[in-house]
């Protein structure tokens, strides 16, 4: 009996390590209509949902098909692979957190009615899992602190063998702050939030290298491979450059262009009285009763798909799991800088009164549409961090049963066609070159991957040709990153290329020029012409250029050991060299020669 009290103690003790020493907590919700919290059933769940004019929400899957969701993707064929992470917080004190439940589940969707309907566990007795993603031959999956490459050798969706890719992916502890996303970015590496690294398959070996530190729960990215990202408290940043650029020089550290916020106000607008945040007394959390700002900010995702109004493409939707509600947030770019703010004015995309209601993760779909991942259950709080004025409320309002629950959910404009199932795993080389014309980016994205997965380069041809006459600027940009990917990038393309009426083009041409120059060739005749492709970088990126182009040949240059990139380089930063993304992006690739192009830039008359 003495040694249960005691534990209960200790416990308790450890689940109030939210708090903070001396700050008092007044239990504010005492004095407000808090409406109770039961469980929905998923159809009763539908009708909780408060949304904007002309979009409709459906149920994709819910409990026992699936539970406590946290992060999915999609598979060529629309089959949706779903982590679920049955230990998160068994009880207020996150008892048993230890315990090898999780699954990594397959579901199907068998009479195309978009609900889904057979469920295969693929993987289970897992820890604690944070990501999946499909790669050539496989499917890794994150399962601090290991990162497993799981194959299915007979084609029944279940894994029968397993291999530890890494064995530090990343720490096993509060959900939010440890590396979770492997998400593939437009340039065929794999990103993570909460995480310094990248990784990517090469010659059939995991790549690993240092990248900027990032976001906290979910990443993004657009239709040009930038990506996004955000913290409990602020809905979303962007990367204007790519990130991985800015680690190179152990001499220097910037943030230059990195980390830009998309975002003014962090002002919410929920539907629902609920006091029950980790911070509700303090003063500033709360208006009327209801969540007032940013406070859990999780798996953002950039729109992408094409059966959402005009103009949608491209902007940002933001769960906001403790106030039970999605923000949608635009996104504008214009003189090298980014801005964003709330698509409604003092309203939301998406909002609930049912507290139980957890949006963590969203998705494109290959429908066009959004796939909310919702976790639905009452606690979402780490033990970690939770705090005596929410212990109270959970334990109160009995916000700590049932477990065991979970929903996806499907966000589409009612007024707009859909997009077919896909079958993209039955198309050939030459359909899914096309595929990378689909306006759908989700489409595309899968198309590149299965492409340069496949490393058939007799499509190179066709893929030169969409990345120089393609009609729009994604494609024509994507296409260049699928040659990149199959080893397949030549000279007269990426030339062609740097002339692009896009700067989204011209900067991922520039790229190209980078990866061609500093290749090792033997051929004499086309080494040189990949150095002669300097001369265009220097052509395009002289007074009026675009400031974004401006900036990525600074990055590139800078990592170019020859001497006609730092000749150009130096012209770049005497014309430029007032932008700070331009003079650290010059730096960053300078490691070791920082004193050589000094001495040389200051004995330049110009």
């Amino acid at each position: 009996m003495i040694v249960a009290v005691a534990f209960c103690a200790v416990a308790s003790i450890f689940a109030q390590s939210g708090d903070k020493k001396g700050v008092k907590m007044p239990e504010v919700w005492r004095d407000m209509n808090v409406p109770p919290a039961p469980v929905l059933s998923p159809e009763d769940a539908l009708k909780s949902f408060r949304l904007q004019p002309g979009y409709e929400i459906s149920i994709i899957a819910a409990e026992p098909l699936v539970e406590d969701p946290v992060a999915a993707t999609i598979d060529p064929d629309g089959r949706i692979w779903v982590v679920e992470m049955r230990g998160f917080m068994p009880d207020v004190d996150g008892a048993g957190e230890d315990v090898r439940n999780g699954v990594i589940s397959v579901l199907e969707d068998l009479d195309g009615d978009g609900r889904m309907d057979k469920r295969i566990e693929f993987l289970d007795r897992l820890q604690m899992p944070r990501a999946v993603a499909i790669v050539k031959g496989g499917v890794l999956v994150a399962e601090p602190p290991n990162l497993w490459f799981c194959q299915d050798a007979d084609g029944d969706l279940r894994c029968d063998k397993k291999k530890a890719v890494l064995t530090d992916y990343a720490r096993q502890g509060p959900v939010e702050h440890t590396d979770n996303g492997l998400m593939r970015g437009i340039d065929n590496w794999l990103y993570n939030a909460k995480s310094t690294k990248r990784m990517r398959l090469v010659d059939g070996e995991w790549k690993v290298e240092g990248d900027i530190f990032r976001g906290q729960w979910g990443i993004t990215k657009d239709d040009f491979g930038r990506l996004y990202y955000n913290n409990n408290s602020n809905p979303i940043y962007v990367d204007l450059v790519p990130g991985n650029y800015l680690v190179r020089n152990p001499n220097f550290s910037t943030k230059a262009g990195v980390n830009q916020k998309v975002f003014g106000s962090r002002d919410v607008w929920t539907s629902r009285v609920n006091p029950g945040i980790n911070r509700g007394y303090q003063s500033n959390m709360l208006r009327d009763g209801k969540l007032a700002v940013f406070t859990a900010a999780s798996g953002p995702v950039v729109y992408r798909g094409d059966n959402y109004p005009e103009g949608t493409a491209g902007d940002a939707f933001i769960p906001e799991p403790s106030g039970n509600m999605i923000r949608h947030q635009k996104v504008a770019f214009s003189d090298g800088g980014v801005s964003g703010d709330n698509a409604y004015e003092k309203s939301e995309w998406l909002t609930s009164t049912d507290e139980r209601f957890r949006p963590v993760n969203l998705y494109n779909t290959p429908e066009g549409d959004l796939m909310i991942v919702d976790m639905y259950r009452g606690i979402l709080q780490h033990r970690v961090y939770v705090t005596t004025f929410l212990r109270k409320q959970i334990l109160e309002r009995n916000l700590d049963r049932p477990l065991g629950l979970g929903r996806l959910y499907r966000v589409r404009y009612k007024s707009q066609p859909t997009n077919a199932r896909p079958a993209l795993s039955k198309k050939t080389p030459a359909e899914l070159v096309s595929a990378l014309n689909h306006p759908n980016g989700w489409q595309r994205d899968t198309a590149q991957r299965l492409l340069v997965d496949a490393g058939d380069k007799a499509v190179a041809s066709a893929l030169r040709k969409l990345a120089l006459s393609a009609e729009t600027a994604q494609t024509r940009a994507q296409a260049l990153w699928t040659l990149e990917g199959l080893g397949a990038l030549d000279t007269a393309t990426v030339e062609e290329a740097l002339g692009d009426s896009s700067a989204e083009v011209q900067s991922t041409a520039i790229r190209m020029t980078e990866f061609l120059v500093n290749e090792v060739i033997e051929d004499e005749e086309e080494a040189n012409a990949r150095v002669a492709l300097l001369e265009s970088v220097n052509a395009v990126t002289g007074p009026g250029a675009s400031i974004d182009v401006v900036r990525q040949a600074a990055l590139s240059l800078s990592g170019i050991r020859r001497a006609e990139a730092t000749a150009a380089l130096r012209r770049l930063v005497a014309q430029s060299g007032d932008d700070d993304i331009v003079r650290d992006g010059a730096i960053t690739g300078l490691g070791g020669r920082e004193l050589e192009f000094l001495q040389r830039a200051m004995a330049d008359p110009s």
